[in-house]
């Protein structure tokens, strides 16, 4: 095992999905060659090629709030458009709101 804990092919150290490292690292194999574990498309690709591990890391973070956003945003509309059927179903008029808009999109 290397100094940095990460391993080599022929010993490799125990890992699940949360304890990988999140970027691209370097090893050295038993023969004493330096080996590269790529973590980006980018150094797939060209292991010279600047890493970008954290711009993608930083990318799925937007993504994830962004996410959570739409999803908060779908909870709310859900939980107005309860309240806007529930008034619509107790309306005295309530059936004819209803078939207004049946008729307009034909459904």
């Amino acid at each position: 095992m290397t100094g940095t804990g990460i391993g080599t092919r022929d010993i490799p150290v125990p890992a699940t999905p949360d304890t990988l490292p999140s970027a691209c690292y370097w090893f050295t194999d038993p023969d004493g060659a330096l080996c590269l574990s790529p973590g980006c498309m980018a150094r797939i690709q060209d292991p010279d090629a600047p890493c970008l591990c954290d711009t993608l890391t930083a990318r799925l973070d937007r993504l994830t709030a962004r996410l959570r956003d739409l999803e908060e945003r779908h909870r709310y509309a859900n939980v107005w458009w309860q309240a806007l059927s529930s008034v619509v179903r107790d309306h005295p008029d309530g059936q004819a709101i209803i078939a207004e808009p049946r008729a307009r999109t034909g459904r």
